[in-house]
């Protein structure tokens, strides 16, 4: 039985060749003297080509045969009341979908469902979707009559609200300087420090820094619920035309997505087949996006720091930093093998190149962002409810937000993220006084990781020694803190409803917690301060993305 290839097989069958013709030091002497990103890429697709490692296209057709199967499988999830189950089963049985028949049927059986999770305005959405797409005759009744029932339960406010409107920064707060940002930051530049973020006047915990929305972003989990394209939460998904990988939560991002998944429309499924992560497939769309600039792209340079900086621009994405020069040989080699089988399945399978040029730019842009991906690119995420009832963070989705790149890491950060849709908030999570640096946490967190665990994650990562106060002052996890007894309000049940998704808790206790929070963090380190941010945190993810069903 032949064995599944994955990016990571392909790397090891071609480190295997490598090694059984005695080539090591020959290739990686000479794969180290090479100084293009393209020049790295070519070398190691003609070692791969050469080697008979390059992959085979997986077709993807419809098939109106899985589709039945799908459809199926969904009516099993539906009878045992696993209705989000049957949700994600049928809409993934209408990508697959060739006729009318078994379209119209997928989303009639969908309706069926969103009627049993109380999503009525969902639930005429594909009923009328399923009429208007020829639903056979002789079950027509059935869903006349789902759709009498609907039309009486539903009201004007029925509306699933995903996230409240996302904050505004007032205009007279904006900065001058920063697309996205307010006034109260500014970026600055050290030869420690690199390009960073630093407060212009003082900031209290709870105000906004910024909202950024960013250049581009993808989905990584959640494929049957939640547009392609923007990442929006959404039970009415319509399928890509001509594959059964790609679903939008409508007509107008269905075409606006066509920017790039044109190209990658026929290789998708051999691109996930591959097991290609986020920090692969993000670079990878960048890559496509941004072809209508590839005839200008050797002028972008280095960024005036005299020009805004633009959030909605790819100079500023296309600037960010990807630690070359520190990278090893074998790291970059890696890299190499995982974009020279992209650009084969681009070059072989996508109408993309129409000249050499075209070629050098894809695989230059391609690398180079395969490279600053893992230091730059930030998770796009939401609260979703656990099986005992308490909504968690998780993971939906990854975007290049090229001004929260700035901010330098801190083990003790003093800003925190909550996403609306694919915006990123920015607010302050202890004050932060005017001159002092803004520092956001790249995963690796005093309260609940080691010194020494974050230390060496961090250096392999980001490629850095960590220096901030917590770690300078070599401060104990969370659990062994000091405690300060102070009255903050906050009683056990608002805790206890706010892990249960209490909109309307969360609203009133930022109203009483914020005003304590000054007093809180005078002494320091403070047990209860850490364990009051963890409220707030939970307060403003409530008012961000949340996925009620």
């Amino acid at each position: 039985m032949k064995k599944t290839q994955s990016a990571n097989s392909i790397f090891q069958d071609l480190l295997q060749e490598i090694q059984q013709k005695n080539e090591v030091k020959l290739i990686s002497d000479t794969f180290s003297k090479l100084k293009s990103n393209c020049e790295r890429v070519t070398f190691v697709h003609e070692l791969l080509e050469k080697n008979k490692l390059l992959p085979k296209l997986i077709f993807d057709k419809k098939c109106d045969e899985a589709a039945v199967r799908l459809r199926e499988e969904g009516n099993l999830k539906f009878k045992k009341k696993r209705l989000k189950e049957a949700v994600d089963f049928y809409t993934e049985s209408m990508g697959y979908s060739c006729s009318f028949e078994n379209y119209s049927k997928a989303l009639a059986n969908r309706s069926a469902a969103l009627f049993e999770l109380e999503l009525y305005e969902e639930c005429l959405n594909d009923i009328n979707k399923a009429l208007e797409h020829h639903y056979p005759d002789d079950l027509k009744s059935k869903l006349l009559r789902r759709k009498e029932k609907v039309l009486q339960y539903k009201s004007s406010d029925d509306e699933n609200k995903y996230f409240n409107p996302i904050p505004d920064i007032l205009d007279d707060l904006k900065s001058n300087y920063i697309q996205c940002a307010s006034n109260s930051v500014e970026i600055k530049y050290s030869e420690s420090q690199g390009r960073h973020i630093v407060a212009t006047k003082n900031i209290n915990i709870g105000e906004i820094l910024a909202v950024e929305t960013p250049f581009s972003q993808i989905l990584v989990s959640e494929y049957f619920n939640h547009c392609h394209n923007c990442l929006k939460l959404c039970y009415n998904l319509l399928p890509c035309e001509h594959c059964t990988r790609s679903f939008y939560c409508n007509e107008n991002c269905r075409k606006n997505a066509l920017k790039y998944h044109k190209y990658e429309c026929n290789i998708l499924k051999t691109l996930l087949s591959l097991k290609l992560d986020k920090m692969k497939l993000l670079p990878l769309k960048i890559s496509l996006s941004v072809k209508n600039l590839y005839p200008t792209i050797s002028q972008i340079t280095q960024l005036d720091p005299n020009e805004i900086y633009k959030s909605d621009e790819y100079k500023e994405i296309h600037n960010l930093i990807g630690n070359t020069d520190t990278r090893t040989v074998a790291d970059l080699f890696e890299r190499s093998t995982t974009a020279a089988v992209i650009f084969s399945l681009i070059k072989n399978n996508a109408d993309f190149f129409s000249s050499d040029e075209d070629e050098t730019i894809f695989k230059e842009l391609l690398l180079l962002h395969f490279q600053t991906a893992s230091c730059n690119f930030h998770e796009i995420s939401e609260l979703s409810k656990n099986e005992g009832g308490y909504y968690e963070t998780e993971e939906i989705g990854a975007g290049a937000f090229s001004f929260l790149s700035l901010f330098n890491h801190s083990c003790n950060p003093n800003v925190v993220r909550h996403c609306h849709g694919d915006a990123v908030v920015v607010r302050a999570i202890r004050s932060i006084e005017k001159g002092e640096q803004c520092y956001d946490n790249y995963g690796y967190h005093f309260a609940v990781m080691p010194k020494l665990h974050r230390i060496q994650n961090l250096k392999k990562q980001y490629f850095f020694d960590c220096n901030c106060n917590v770690c300078e002052n070599n401060w104990p996890l969370l659990s062994d803190l000091p405690f300060t007894d102070v009255e903050t309000g906050v009683t056990a049940e608002d805790i206890t409803s706010l892990r249960k998704g209490n909109k309307k808790i969360a609203e009133d206790v930022l109203v009483k917690l914020l005003p304590k929070m000054q007093k809180l963090e005078k002494v320091q380190p403070n047990k209860l301060f850490f364990e009051m941010q963890e409220v707030l945190k939970q307060c403003y993810a409530l008012l961000g993305n949340v996925r009620r069903y």
